[in-house]
């Protein structure tokens, strides 16, 4: 019995000797290892190793949440006695569907093991560094973070349902600006990776480098209807809100505008999306959800038609369907979502995409994006450090920021997905 099983059968059974009817708790314990840089140079170095846990506890109707850090043997106690005062203090749940009470076969995701060091980071962020520079004198400051999390986790139940989990990933973001005369120009990326091979920070760090010093100069544009070129951040973004819409609890409140569509074509026949959590390349692949169901890989937009949407146990009870693993629970609530997001790539190169528009904008990330009318799909936002015009098959210039409202439905019903997505 590893020490987290131990602990989490000691919680359980002290949670149920204080009067919860059932009880489920997950463990995670995280190593997390990182720095951030401004003006070219770390500013921070992180190096941390944690232990944290959820309990939710059940007494009759009632259901409480608590979030604890550091749990140990001596302190079990009175932090069991606080999750059992909220949930003692909780409104009646009658829609709750109880926690799951047989053991599921969890698929196997064959996973790298790694493990790094600050020192490593910080020579990767050296490199990003000294590459941005060697791009163009213009480039004056290079911003961000790296960081490489590794996290094992242990969930039970008091029906002796028990999962496990562990991933490590990288992730960071690279902000770079550029300045000539009193003009300056940003451009920013984000990105990720299950290993450090499957980042090339080089490569990133000159794109990024390249789209700042191409920024200098912006000029505004006219009004006007305009062919668009998103880049892999803005796609990133736009397939946020498409998250939340196919989340069956957007079903109940009748906030989303995919509700009533599964097999209707919605968007462009060339769209495929699919939730691919076995996947062992992605950051958040996974065995099962916080329900403890197990989570298979569901393609819920296929060829543009609406396939699927993502359940937990508590929204499948109200919709009498069952749940598809693809609870999420943070501090906030729960809410079902697909997660593990990935678009089947076509098969042109972005500077290919670019070539075929004749009057156009290239945008490269957005920022601030929210719903204005989510049961219609109309949202908004703004552009954000790199916006480019196109004539002709050719990025000729910058252009100012603008504020952004459309139809999602809009967005994506002639939308042809480029090959590095």
């Amino acid at each position: 019995m590893t020490d987290l099983e131990e602990l989490a059968k000691e919680i359980l059974t002290i949670a149920k000797s204080k009067g919860a009817d059932h009880a489920q708790v997950s463990l995670t314990e995280t190593k997390d290892i990182g720095s951030r840089f401004g003006e070219s140079h770390i500013t921070q170095n992180v190096n941390v190793n944690s232990l944290t846990f959820s309990l939710r506890t059940q007494i009759g109707n009632q259901v409480g949440i608590y979030h604890g850090s550091r749990p140990t043997m001596d302190s079990l106690g009175s932090k069991i006695d606080d999750a059992l005062v909220i949930t003692k203090h909780s409104v009646p749940d009658p829609d709750f569907p109880g926690f799951i009470d047989s053991q599921p076969i969890y698929r196997s995701i064959q996973r790298v093991s790694e493990d790094h060091d600050p020192e490593e980071l910080a020579g990767i962020i050296g490199q990003i560094i000294e590459t941005a520079h060697r791009v163009d004198s213009k480039i004056t400051a290079v911003a961000g973070n790296f960081q490489f999390t590794k996290t094992d986790n242990y969930s039970l139940n008091t029906y002796d349902v028990a999962a496990n989990n562990s991933n490590s990933r990288f992730g960071g973001v690279i902000n770079i600006a550029a300045t000539e005369g009193d003009g300056e120009a940003r451009s920013t990326e984000r990105f990720a990776g299950a290993t450090l091979l499957d980042i090339d920070h080089q490569a990133i760090a000159q794109k990024v480098a390249n789209r700042a010093k191409d920024g200098l100069n912006q000029q505004d544009m006219a009004i006007g209807k305009y062919e668009a070129i998103l880049g892999h951040g803005s796609v990133v973004n736009l397939l946020q809100f498409i998250m939340f819409a196919a989340s069956s609890e957007g079903l109940i409140n009748h906030s989303s505008f995919l509700k009533d569509k599964i097999g209707e074509e919605i968007f462009d026949k060339r769209l495929t999306f699919t939730d691919d959590v076995a996947n062992p390349k992605h950051t958040a692949a996974r065995r099962y959800d916080s329900d403890l169901v197990n989570t298979e890989p569901i393609s819920y937009v296929e060829n543009g038609v609406l396939k699927a949407y993502a359940y937990n146990r508590r929204t499948g009870k109200k919709l009498g369907v069952e749940s598809n693993g693809r609870n999420a629970q943070g501090f906030q609530g729960e809410s079902p979502f697909f997660l593990t997001n990935s678009i089947t790539p076509g098969t042109k190169t972005e500077d290919q995409l670019i070539s075929e528009v004749d009057d156009g904008i290239y945008i490269t990330n957005l920022f601030y994006n929210n719903f204005v009318n989510p049961p219609v799909g109309l949202c908004t936002g703004l552009t954000r450090d790199g916006l480019f015009r196109i004539k002709k098959g050719e990025i000729i210039g910058s252009l100012t920021n603008f504020r952004w409202t459309d139809s999602l439905l809009s967005i994506f019903k002639n939308a042809e997905p480029g090959n590095n997505l």
